[in-house]
């Protein structure tokens, strides 16, 4: 609760003094109380230094090592004034003043750093003006001279590129990274800007310069919640700060690192990461005291307090340390800091000072408009909602939580990159669990007396819920539905054009056996710069509309024989016992919506992956736990649902997204859920309005089926026979054939034959990315491939559908940044590989899966897998559902139809409930035909339907018993 809040703010402020002065590390002095640490140097030593070596820059830097000790500092200015007074040529001097200053007087540090950098320029050395430039743009930041520091980025980028070398270049870089995530609060171009300097930097840079990149890398990747990425940039920081004797480096990393362990405790609920938090919390104040920096000692001080209990020592011990916080605060005159301490205080103030605890608040939301900083605003805000729900009624929480969400909404909206938005907006989605959860409190959903009506509570959280999902995807889709054409220009995508045709390039080369190891690491660093150029040639996100789906329209748009289940899967209690929101299904029909509690994230993440587990053993053994979860999230929700609903359209949310629903049944002994519904799967209400909400494509058209690709140069060469469709990239380039894939497509094209949809089937080297790029997609209703896919949930956009090339323009994988440009038009698309409905998970947009990226091309349902089919199996199961969808039947009966052969042949649900429905059910490719209306093959009428489903039931008790185990 208060420590999510409370730690990003701590990464998230402006780190000017990180990005300015620290961009030209020095070491600093060592601690008396560290003597494995070499002594500082003396005055005396780094006159005698500078005498041997005037022109050295780092003799003269031996003058700021000396004065880390901040009693020396006024000696050591006086000496540089005097030795700058004999010496008016050497820049070295004015700059090192410039530090100096730095430390006690920033307004005669800039002074110091005009000086230097005019006299480098006339000298024309390169090194020394970028790095005056640096620091003045850095004090510029501090004053919010903001356009004067842009153009100072401009002129060290300038001068950098002139000069040839290698570590000026990296540091310019590392600038305009800071500049874009500073001022801009771009955060997906800082992050591949900041990538450009690593080769610069490693391995051959100064300590300085690592420290640099170091620094910036782990607050970049903090603010994006990558964790793990900034805990080891971190870790190397620490390493480089105590080898060179860098308190003030040091300090700051071991902040960072207390905040990170911060950051797990609320992640992953543990108690022992609190006490590790709060002892790196204690070693980086004793840190920042060492290197005498009074920001990094306010922000240790905030963080302890922050991190410790509510024990009568621990209360006194807390306030004592507000109180030191505040005060530096104000002798800083740090606006930044004062509203950390203040919404700290504030809710340790709570439960004991109601008056003072709100006061707080208010004043830190003043000071933090005065920043005009959104993340700062959003943080204030989400503060305040805290303090007014333990001290205030629930409606008034309610009101600034809200607010705090839109200041995150501003935030998101500055991001170039989706996928950044995403990622951002991933760390906020816990504000959403909350904001949700105390507005169905508000409406007396939990027991409590209602402060709103039942049914207002119950539209505004659901609209809550629906700004949290899948937000990139709905964009996209909106804004292409309302943009004819990409506001693109001729000359960028020619550039993109280009740069695409080098990926293909690169990635051919990878998709080689023959490689050395040094070549394809040479590859794979040459594909990442390639990457990163790729994605900053793409168009800015489009914001197509902010109008969500409200929960009537979702009401009054579902047929008489639908549901949907939105499931909100949050925390019950914060890290101080407070309510977090909880757990939720909403149940949604046309006669009402129903909230139901269920099982908090903590506990149904391991169910989850408990029943995934239990289902690959093949055995009937998942059978308990099909059942336990059904009870958790399905009972209620499903006993009070209109008897006439038979399909369920779900929306999940965190763990849930892996979830088979199904194969979970009401009792251990009893039928499958799908032996009672049809199913599908959502990213959000608003996208299944947008889908259903489109017009009906015309009659006709034709299926392009792809199966079996081979991507052999020479058709007659040997390929081994694989056994389960592969999700592993680096298998992509010898995956194996696929014989009943290639079975699979001619199943396709005898069922849809005599439709009014035309096959054609492409096997083979025929089954090519270039045959599905150069197809006439706009009259294409169904698009099937039945091959490999390859999965990489750490970088999502590597993900691919493995094909044959085509031509020597393609590579044959197919990735998600192509998918989204096929141009299809309510298209159904199949995709019969593995894993293809899977991959990285964002809390709040969900699943970064291959499936996402063909909605982004205007496919309004997917059928995909949850993971790996057996080839046999897969071939049966999209067999049996081609020939129900070229009866009529929409994507989700057809595939319940054929899952319940499945079911009837005996097989487990490891075999068939992988296969799911995402997107709009209803989606039906063609006219139901006339022979099949009077065919017992189609359950018309309530009474066949329930004699079918009774039969079906004694069927499955039958055969539960008789699974096949699995293959040895």
């Amino acid at each position: 609760m208060p420590t999510t809040r409370r730690l990003r703010c701590d990464t998230a402020k402006r780190l000017t003094l990180v990005v300015g002065m620290m961009l030209v590390v020095c070491p600093a002095a060592a601690s008396s109380s560290e003597p494995a640490r070499a002594q500082s140097p003396t005055l005396v030593d780094c006159q005698e230094r500078f005498a041997a070596r005037p022109e050295d820059h780092e003799a003269v830097m031996c003058f700021y090592e000396c004065a880390q000790a901040p009693h020396a500092r006024d000696t050591v200015r006086r000496a540089l004034i005097s030795l700058g007074e004999r010496h008016p040529a050497n820049g070295w001097l004015a700059l090192v003043l410039g530090h100096v200053e730095y430390l006690s007087d920033r307004e005669a540090a800039e002074a110091a750093y005009l000086r230097a950098a005019d006299i480098f320029r006339e000298r024309q050395n390169a090194e020394g003006e970028v790095l005056a430039g640096i620091n003045l743009r850095s004090i510029m930041l501090r004053q919010k001279r903001t356009e004067e520091a842009l153009s100072w980025t401009h002129r060290v980028g300038e001068v950098a590129n002139a000069s040839g070398r290698p570590d000026l270049r990296a540091r310019a870089l590392i600038v305009e990274a800071s500049q874009l995530h500073e001022v801009e609060y771009d955060l997906g171009r800082a992050f591949r800007v900041l990538k450009r300097a690593e080769p610069l930097t490693f391995p051959d840079g100064t300590p300085g310069l690592k420290k640099q990149y170091l620094t910036m890398l782990h607050i970049i990747s903090e603010r994006l919640g990558r964790l793990e990425e900034a805990t080891e940039a971190t870790l190397r920081l620490v390493e480089l700060a105590r080898s060179s004797r860098d308190l003030i480096s040091e300090a700051r990393a071991r902040h960072t690192l207390a905040n990170l362990m911060t950051r797990r405790h609320l992640r992953d609920r543990a108690p022992e990461t609190r006490s590790q938090a709060l002892r790196m919390a204690r070693e980086a104040l004793v840190a920042s005291r060492n290197a005498g920096v009074r920001q990094l000692e306010a922000k240790a001080l905030r963080l302890i307090a922050d991190l410790l209990g509510e024990s009568p020592e621990e209360q006194r011990e807390a306030e004592e340390l507000l109180r030191l916080c505040m005060r530096i605060a104000e002798e800083l005159a740090s606006d930044e800091r004062k509203i950390s301490c203040l919404w700290t205080r504030a809710e340790r103030r709570a439960g004991v000072d109601p008056v003072g605890a709100i006061q707080d608040s208010e004043e830190s939301i003043q000071l933090a408009l005065r920043v005009a900083d959104p993340l700062v605003l959003a943080l204030a805000l989400r503060g305040r909602g805290q303090v007014a729900y333990l001290t205030q009624p629930l409606p008034v929480a309610l009101e600034h939580v809200e607010r705090a969400l839109d200041a995150v909404e501003s935030l998101r909206a500055s991001q170039s990159d989706a996928l950044i938005q995403a990622e951002l907006f991933a760390s906020w989605a816990s504000d959403y669990h909350r904001l949700a959860g105390w507005t169905l409190e508000a409406g007396g959903a939990t027991g409590k007396a209602a402060l709103l009506d039942p049914r207002e509570a119950m539209s505004r959280a659901f609209a809550v819920s629906e700004r949290m999902r899948a937000r990139s995807l709905l964009d996209a889709l909106a804004a292409s539905h309302a943009l004819a054409t990409t506001e693109e220009t001729p000359e960028r995508k020619a550039q993109r054009a280009e740069v695409r045709g080098r990926l293909t390039t690169v990635q051919r080369r990878l998709l080689e056996t023959t490689h050395t190891a040094a070549q394809r690491e040479a590859a794979l660093r040459e594909l990442q710069e390639l990457e990163r150029v790729e994605r900053d040639l793409r168009t800015a996100p489009r914001q197509g509309t902010r109008e969500f789906a409200s929960l009537a329209s979702i009401e009054q748009g579902l047929g008489e024989d639908e549901a949907l289940l939105a499931f909100l899967v949050g925390d019950d209690t914060d890290t101080r016992g407070d309510f977090a929101g909880g757990a939720w299904v909403l149940a949604v029909t046309r006669t009402g919506t129903r909230a139901h509690r269920i099982p908090e994230r903590a506990r149904l993440t391991p169910a989850v992956a408990l029943f995934s587990g239990l289902l690959e053993r093949r055995d009937g053994s998942e059978a308990g736990a099909a059942a336990a979860l059904y009870a958790q999230l399905l009972g209620p929700a499903l006993a009070e649902l209109p008897t006439g609903v038979r399909r369920l359209l779900v929306v999940p949310d965190g763990p849930l997204h892996d979830l088979p629903f199904a194969a979970l049944r009401q009792d251990a002994e009893g039928p499958p859920l799908v032996a009672r519904y049809e199913l599908s799967l959502m990213p959000s209400a608003s996208l299944w309005r947008h889908w259903r909400q489109a017009s009906a494509p015309p009659p006709g058209g034709e299926a392009l089926v792809l199966a079996d690709p081979d991507r052999s140069v020479r058709v007659s060469d040997a390929r081994t026979v694989a056994k389960e469709r592969m999700g592993v990239f680096t298998e992509a380039a010898r995956v194996g054939a696929l014989p009943e894939a290639r079975r699979e497509g001619h199943a396709v094209m005898e069922a849809l034959r005599g439709t009014a949809v035309t096959p054609h089937l492409r096997t083979g080297t025929e089954a090519s990315e270039r045959a599905l790029k150069s197809a006439d997609l706009a009259r294409v209703r169904v698009l099937h491939v039945a091959g490999h896919a390859v999965v990489d949930a750490e970088a999502p956009e590597r993900s691919a559908l493995v094909l044959a090339p085509g031509s020597e323009q393609e590579d044959g994988i197919l990735q998600p940044r192509e998918i989204a440009e096929l141009h299809l038009q309510g298209a159904l698309v199949v995709l019969s590989a593995c894993r293809s409905a899977s991959g990285a998970v964002l809390p709040g947009e969900g699943v970064l899966s291959l499936s996402r990226a063909f909605f982004e091309a205007g496919s309004r349902a997917v059928v995909a897998s949850l993971w790996p089919l057996r080839d046999a199996e897969a071939a049966d199961l999209v067999e049996h559902f081609y020939q129900y969808l070229a009866q009529g039947l929409s994507s989700s009966a057809a595939l319940r139809r054929a899952q319940l052969e499945a079911i009837e042949d005996g097989l487990p649900p490891a075999a068939w409930a992988g296969l799911v429905v995402l997107g709009d059910a209803s989606l039906a490719v063609t006219a139901p035909r006339e022979d099949s209306l009077s065919s017992g093959s189609l359950m018309v009428g309530t009474g066949t339907l329930a004699l079918v489903l009774f039969a079906g039931i004694l069927v499955w008790r039958a055969r539960r018993s008789a699974y096949p185990k699995s293959a040895s």
